[in-house]
């Protein structure tokens, strides 16, 4: 019988059979034991041209109703993956399997979205300055934007080796700059690589130990409070695009400042790796670089013993005595969202000359209003540069590891891509609870910045971020707000915006979203 056509309820009335139509499925399920290989792919494959052609996420749950095993099932799911990226073509979507109820493939959107404007003729650019002259910070910035949605294999697989070959070189050298930079490139193009020479440089610049007897703590909000310092000193570098906002601070100050040898401050350094690189820029620059932490200032002062163009001040910016004649600009990074933001905008302002310039680089979220826009904004930002690091790790003869080690990666592996897909769906409070037991489970290991293999340093700056996620939805610490309202505080304090980018874009198509991003402000 036809479900639209009228039948009688029993009493003579006449009532209308509703057709059975297909609900939305936020997640969706697949029966391997009813459907062929071939079927299965397709299901998958229809998942993939979704999240390719704009969905932030997909979720895709495998059962066997037959009472098939747990490998058999895994099995028959990944041969149906391995062809659905069979193609010519490459797929702007990373897949992840992860267990929780079962079996589930979880799928992310790996599109970017940032202020660069890419081209094939900037690629092709890019390469040829690489091939023909020594790797400078222009060059790989250039060759790491241009890079961001493409596959150099896919796209010019003829020059993929050459190039490939070269990066390597160059994030072996001792250029903590160019080394960090290439070694990103390379991971972002499916091959982890960690500036191994430049980590040791660092270490060695540290020292070993950390003193803070008799140090007076400052009311400024500090990073040890709710980020561990020396971890954040030596697993920082393999943060996505963290060298990325120092060359292109460094290129706005070149625009801005025309005199060669500036007198500059730093606020907020931290344990000093971007000013390193800065300065690896800028050489000629004279900095006061004001770091309120205690820790951080301890490994700051160890990375810059006899620069006599450095000098470290150990205080909270807010307090510093003003003294604008001797200030020709100045600059932060990945700082501002640690201090109370209006506060330091307007002490700035009271630094500045008229026509005084004050560079930022810093990661910010999206537009929010309310407090659960905020968390979700939060959320999707920070898992964003996270789940990038969530790769299978490395097949080797021995695995080094510590079987502690072992757990915590394969818990990182886990839950935060199932976490990102909960907050790409607006599932707000199950992806904070998954970050917030992630992230209780992370701490109990009780690592120190020792680890078996220099691979972990990708999980361990997960852990870092995710530090700093929860951080940011309790409200401590980590303070971020959006670039819009960014810059109409920065007005509010007498600082206009002249130049303004989205270094790397985690979420969202314009650059009012999250990221990273870098300003220029000029006094009026």
């Amino acid at each position: 019988m036809d479900p639209r056509l009228p039948s009688t309820n029993g009493s003579g009335c006449f009532q209308y059979r509703k057709a059975s139509v297909p609900s939305y499925q936020a997640e969706r399920t697949i029966d391997t034991s009813v459907l062929s290989r071939e079927a299965i792919c397709d299901r998958i494959r229809r998942s993939l041209v979704e999240v390719s052609n704009g969905l932030a996420a997909d979720k895709i749950h495998f059962i066997d109703t037959c009472g098939g095993n747990v490998s058999s099932l895994r099995n028959q799911a990944e041969n149906a993956l391995l062809d659905a990226f069979t193609i010519p073509y490459r797929w702007a979507v990373r897949p992840y399997w992860v267990q929780g109820d079962g079996l589930a493939l979880i799928l992310l959107s790996t599109r970017q979205y940032n202020t660069y404007k890419s081209s094939f003729t900037g690629l092709v650019n890019a390469l040829s300055d690489l091939e023909s002259s020594a790797p400078t910070a222009d060059i790989l910035y250039r060759l790491a934007n241009e890079l961001d949605n493409r596959s150099l294999r896919n796209i010019l697989p003829e020059k993929a080796s050459i190039i490939e070959k070269e990066l390597t070189s160059t994030a072996h050298s001792n250029s903590l700059l160019l080394a960090t930079l290439a070694a990103e490139i390379l991971t972002y193009q499916g091959t982890p690589t960690l500036p191994m020479k430049a980590i040791m440089k660092l270490q060695q610049r540290a020292g070993g130990s950390v003193d803070l007897n008799g140090y007076t703590r400052h009311a400024a909000a500090t990073f040890e409070k709710r980020i561990k310092v020396d971890d954040y000193n030596f697993f920082e570098l393999v943060h996505p695009a963290y060298f990325r906002q120092t060359v292109a601070l460094a290129n706005l100050v070149t625009r801005f400042i025309k005199n060669p040898c500036p007198r500059a401050i730093d606020v907020g350094p931290g344990p000093g790796t971007n000013l390193l690189a800065f300065l690896e820029l800028l050489p000629q620059t004279e900095v006061l670089a004001i770091e309120p932490s205690d820790i951080a200032f301890q490994y700051l002062t160890d990375h810059f013993k006899g620069e006599i163009k450095v000098t470290c001040m150990r205080e909270d910016f807010l307090c510093v005595p003003v003294e604008s004649e001797e200030v020709d600009y100045i600059m932060s990074t990945g700082a501002s969202h640690h201090f109370h933001t209006d506060g330091f905008l307007q002490r700035s302002a009271q630094w500045l000359r008229p026509g005084g310039y004050w560079f930022i680089a810093d990661e910010m979220i999206s537009p929010f209003e309310t407090r659960k826009e905020r968390h979700l904004n939060l959320l999707r930002h920070h898992l964003a540069y996270m789940a990038p690091l969530c790769f299978p790790w490395p097949a080797r003869d021995v695995d080094p590891r510590t079987l502690s080690e072992r757990e915590f990666v394969n818990d990182f592996n886990n839950t935060v891509p199932q976490a990102k897909f909960l907050a790409d769906t607006g599932k707000v409070d199950d992806a904070e609870s998954l970050c917030r037991q992630l992230l209780s489970r992370a701490e109990r290991h009780g690592f120190t910045t020792k680890v078996s293999d220099p691979h972990l340093a990708f999980w361990r700056l997960q852990w870092l971020e995710l530090q700093a996620l929860v951080a940011g939805l309790d409200y401590e610490v980590e303070q971020k707000t959006y670039p819009r309202h960014f810059i109409k505080m920065a007005e509010g304090a007498g600082l206009k915006c002249v130049a303004h980018k989205r270094v790397y874009g985690t979420v969202g198509l314009t650059d009012d979203c999250a990221g990273t991003h870098v300003m220029a402000f000029q006094k009026a």
